[in-house]
């Protein structure tokens, strides 16, 4: 993982017939969007950061080249060079000084490559542009995956009326050490650094005198002079027991002319071989390497590629798929898969994954989304023997957190997704068994009067929720619904038919429990946890006696001991009443799940939906985590109620929220969507992609394959805003499909293209209103169709009525277009 430097042309590939000029455009203060070929500048608040992305080593730096002291996880120390397990650099720095080189004497001025004039990311390529007295300074940089080290080139244009003599600095300062945890819970203690230059390789080699950690540093030139310690008059010294590495270069460039000097950064965890051999495997092959970056990059770009009148939505969306790449985390022996988040979350999550791999099958990152599940599997069957799913898995190879209840029926409806998209039957193997025990370790769970709804922890991570053995919330309940039907699908495919039936009448007994236990007819909302009077009193003792609370946890525990005392004032003279369970309305995100998963009717859909669109619990950025207890939003909780929306056709609902996050576009860094909106926590989040690429594939184009059956259904319901859009090289199994919907007030065209003429296809249009359409056509030809009515209101409410039609399947055709006309 290299982080190569080189000026972009970004091929247009397949897009060549589809795409004839640049499109630039700036829904953005500040930053500028181009899209065929794609990049996104700004030229403010660059001391914002960003990430230069491989899957073995990646840095972060911010958006002027300066490495500021971030994180929370690991105080101060999240930016730099990493190399999983171990931080390889608390930064590198680039400066110019000019007059030529003396070898005697002072070093003259150095101008330091850290107030820039611009930033640029282009697929798999970053670019930071400098002025500084008569010369133009562009660092292009790029991360290589499947390699230790990411390379960075400078390009000089020299604007004066005369040559130039320079001095090119390249200062690097190390810091080997332990990724979080490492020397609290694994046997290493952080030694001192020590570095030596190797004349063969031209480069700086620094070592940690305790542990395997090694990092190598230089440049395809051989330096003026080096110099290496700790020199307080060159840069700012970072802490730790790093040290310092400074190379000097000569350059003369003449009038008008320009030159390049190219840098490599390498390291290894486990030998200083090994070091070696990447340094120079990267010195050789720099240009190689990264056009192979770029153009990697450049696939995921023109695979299942939006084109949309939504210009928000289809920036959004290129970029969500660029952001899910540059979160691979690769750690040889340890795992292999998406990580949560940068700069505080580089390793692996239960829930993070899960819902990430929706949009990943969806965008076609298959082998992402399939080493992703089977790395959260791996670690579990490791370290759980019940079925359940881990929570954090440490790059260290260390589980921080066993498993939340939650993850199970994610990581079951995550399987059936990735399944669905991909007919892998080697994966299915893999994993049923698991699945299954998963699901029966969620349903062992609960108690003989709860109807199949667990006790654990879900999605809130407060400390009321998670403390103990949790509580039975609404999340765990409708997830376990939703997986239940995905387990029924998965035991079909595979052939365990016996499970089928009990499968589904487990769901629906689910469904129907909580439809009606839970539903709080007054709030117009389901509660979120199911619990007596008696046990959240008990479970909140425990807590206080555990102790020490933050004042975010007192505040929880205060809100719920109001409505516990309100309660036991006005059934005071019912001990029944304060013994048995009922539900609680605390007012946590997860009162979207039911919504999400199906599990609602659809009379207490719409009036959930109703609520929590209201100013109550959306604000400008989209749904709060709490109104109450926590008015913040993050990216996940809006892509659960775009989910959410769209599962009961609310779809201009839906964009709304897919929109909440596409808007975070600009905030941070440029082009990734940050984990609270509109700029905290995390500045690039694996999961906000679920909220832009999910709704759009599964729900707007109504996508939906089912690559074991070789079938796929294609039955769009657009938002009223949207008229025409287009699908370009949709990964199905091994196939590829083009997908187009454009809309009028007269007519509606649906085309699906394929060259694999096995599939059985389905397609479909679905509108608001009641109206049918005067004629439906298939390739131009009269076809036969059924309808459905549908109710996005109360049943007698004709105005919130719509349709879907749906013609008889076919297959055998490779391009097939439906025309509905009005």
């Amino acid at each position: 993982m290299l982080a190569i430097s080189v000026a972009i042309a970004c091929s247009r590939g397949s897009f060549d017939t589809v795409v004839h000029s640049a499109q630039e455009r700036q829904p953005f203060a500040g930053v500028t969007i181009q899209l065929w070929p794609w990049s996104i500048e700004c030229d403010h608040k660059l001391e914002n950061p960003y990430v230069t992305a491989g899957n073995r080593v990646y840095s972060v730096a911010t958006q002027n080249g300066e490495f500021s002291e971030i994180g929370w996880r690991q105080p101060h120390e999240m930016s730099g060079v990493w190399d999983h397990p171990i931080k390889l650099l608390d930064g590198f720095w680039f400066g110019v000084s000019y007059g030529p080189a003396t070898l005697i004497g002072p070093t003259r001025k150095i101008h330091w490559l850290t107030q820039a004039t611009s930033w640029r990311m282009m697929p798999g390529e970053v670019e930071i542009t400098y002025q500084l007295p008569g010369l133009d300074v562009v660092r292009q940089e790029y991360g290589i995956d499947d390699h230790e080290g990411i390379l960075v080139r400078l390009l000089l244009r020299n604007r004066e009326q005369k040559a130039l003599d320079l001095q090119l600095h390249f200062l690097a300062h190390t810091d080997l050490r332990a990724a979080w945890l490492g020397e609290k819970r694994l046997v290493w203690r952080d030694g001192q650094d020590e570095a030596i230059y190797l004349d063969e390789q031209a480069c700086i080699a620094a070592y940690n005198t305790v542990n395997p950690a090694y990092v190598l540093f230089g440049a395809r030139k051989r330096p003026a002079a080096i110099a290496i310690g700790n020199d307080p008059t060159v840069m700012k010294q970072t802490p730790g027991h790093g040290i310092s590495g400074h190379l000097r270069y000569a350059l003369h460039i003449p009038e008008a002319g320009s030159e390049k000097m190219e840098y490599i950064i390498a390291g290894s965890t486990h030998s200083s071989n090994e070091a070696s051999a990447t340094f120079a495997r990267l010195k050789d092959s720099f240009e190689e390497l990264a056009q192979k970056q770029r153009q990697r990059y450049q696939n995921i770009v023109e695979r299942c590629a939006l084109r949309s009148d939504d210009e928000l939505i289809e920036t959004a969306f290129g970029w969500a798929k660029l952001n899910l790449q540059m979160l691979e985390r690769v750690v040889p022996t340890i795992g292999q898969g998406i990580c949560a988040g940068l700069p505080d979350f580089p390793w692996w999550f239960g829930k993070d994954t899960t819902f990430t791999a929706l949009a990943l099958v969806a965008s076609g990152q298959f082998e992402l989304a399939l080493s992703s599940l089977r790395n959260l599997a791996h670690h579990s069957l490791i370290v759980n023997n019940n079925g359940s799913v881990v929570h954090e898995i440490l790059t260290l190879g260390h589980i921080h957190d066993s498993g939340h209840m939650v993850e199970v029926p994610l990581f079951v409806r995550a399987c059936y997704h990735v399944f669905q998209w991909t007919g892998d039957q080697q994966f299915l193997r893999d994993i049923y068994d698991f699945c299954v025990r998963g699901l029966q370790y969620v349903l062992d769970s609960t108690g003989p009067d709860d109807e199949l709804c667990a006790t654990g922890k879900g999605m809130i991570e407060s400390r009321e929720l998670q403390s103990g053995q949790g509580f039975k919330t609404l999340d765990i309940a409708a997830y376990t619904y939703q997986a239940l039907l995905c387990l029924a699908e998965l035991a079909s495919a595979i052939g365990d038919n016996s499970r089928v039936s009990e499968l589904h009448e487990k769901a629906q007994r689910i469904r129907k429990f909580v439809n009606t236990a839970w539903w709080l007819p007054e709030e117009n909302l389901f509660g979120d946890i199911y619990s007596s009077v008696q046990e959240i009193t008990a479970a909140h003792n425990l807590l206080r006696a555990d102790g020490p609370l933050w004042p975010g946890d007192l505040k929880e525990l205060e809100h719920t001991a109001a409505m516990l005392a309100r309660y036991t004032e006005q059934h005071r003279s019912d001990e029944t009443s304060l013994k048995q369970s009922h539900p609680w309305l605390l007012k946590h995100m997860i009162a979207a799940v039911p919504m999400e998963t199906g599990l609602a009717s659809r009379e207490h859909a719409t009036q959930a939906l109703t609520r929590l669109e209201s100013d109550e619990f959306t604000g400008p950025w989209g749904l709060y985590l709490n109104p109450e207890r926590q008015p913040v939003t993050m990216t996940l909780p809006n892509g659960i109620m775009a989910a959410a929306e769209a599962q009961y056709q609310r779809m201009d609902q839906a964009l709304t929220y897919s929109h909440h996050i596409a808007r975070t576009l600009e905030q941070q860094m440029p082009g990734a969507f940050s984990e609270i909106s509109p700029n905290g926590g995390c500045f690039i989040q694996a999961w906000s992609s679920y909220g832009i690429i999910w709704p759009v594939v599964h729900a707007f184009f109504g996508f939906q394959p089912n690559v074991a059956q070789h079938r796929v259904s294609f039955i769009p319901h657009f938002p009223t805003t949207w008229q025409t859009a287009q699908l370009h090289s949709v990964r199905v199994g091994n196939s590829s499909m083009e997908l187009e919907v454009a809309k009028s007030s007269q007519d509606a065209r649906i085309v699906l293209e394929t060259q694999d003429l096995s599939y059985e296809v389905t397609l479909g249009y679905t509108w608001l209103g009641t109206t049918m359409p005067g004629r439906v056509t298939l390739n131009g030809e009269d076809v036969s169709f059924h309808t459905e009515v549908f109710h996005q209101g109360r049943e007698d409410d004709e105005t919130a009525q719509g349709c879907t039609l749906q013609i008889p399947t076919t297959r055998g055709l490779q391009r097939y277009e439906l025309h509905l006309v009005w």
